[in-house]
């Protein structure tokens, strides 16, 4: 069941009730670096994301790349200040042992792995963007708190991971 505001014949439309009813978006508006580590840590732009009591619907749309190798790789990992199921989400992506371009992803990761554990993408030695999406439909609060992703390189390297603006957070509470 969506959660919706009640509505009566006659009521003003106001922002409150408005924002009952959309998304929130966090949207990553420039780049973040990270190399010689494996050690995650929060995104600067895409954390304290305020999660209430109640069911949310959360998607993440991750956008990255590694320049001059496809050694590190990228791990990432869903975390949360309040008390929550540790959900799984569902993990769509290069799999960890691609080395392609990612217009040639091979081999693709499609994966549940629960929120509190790493999900490894892999990379190619290229600028261009490889892409990953993280959904679940089923992050049950129960204490609120705020959301984070987190991330670091899987294999130790000095070769730059850079997450990308436009990487984003969707969320939604749906009950």
């Amino acid at each position: 069941m969506s959660k919706y505001p009640d509505w009566f014949i006659g009521q003003d439309v106001d922002a409150t009730t408005l924002d009952l009813m959309t998304e929130n978006i966090t949207v990553k508006p420039g780049s973040t670096v990270r190399n010689n580590t494996t050690t995650l840590a929060d995104d600067p732009d895409l954390a304290t994301i305020p999660l209430a009591v109640g069911t949310h619907w959360v998607r993440l749309t991750l956008l990255w790349c590694t320049n001059t190798s496809a050694t590190p790789d990228i791990k990432t990992r869903w975390a949360f200040t309040g008390t929550w199921n540790n959900p799984f989400r569902a993990c769509i992506g290069p799999a960890a042992t691609n080395t392609a371009a990612p217009d040639a992803v091979t081999p693709v990761k499609f994966n549940t792995v629960s929120a509190g554990s790493d999900c490894v993408y892999g990379s190619a030695a290229t600028t261009a963007f490889s892409v990953a999406a993280e959904e679940s439909f089923a992050v049950v609060v129960t204490v609120a708190g705020n959301l984070s992703l987190q991330w670091a390189e899987n294999a130790l390297s000095a070769t730059d991971i850079t997450v990308q603006p436009g990487s984003a957070f969707q969320n939604r509470q749906i009950a």
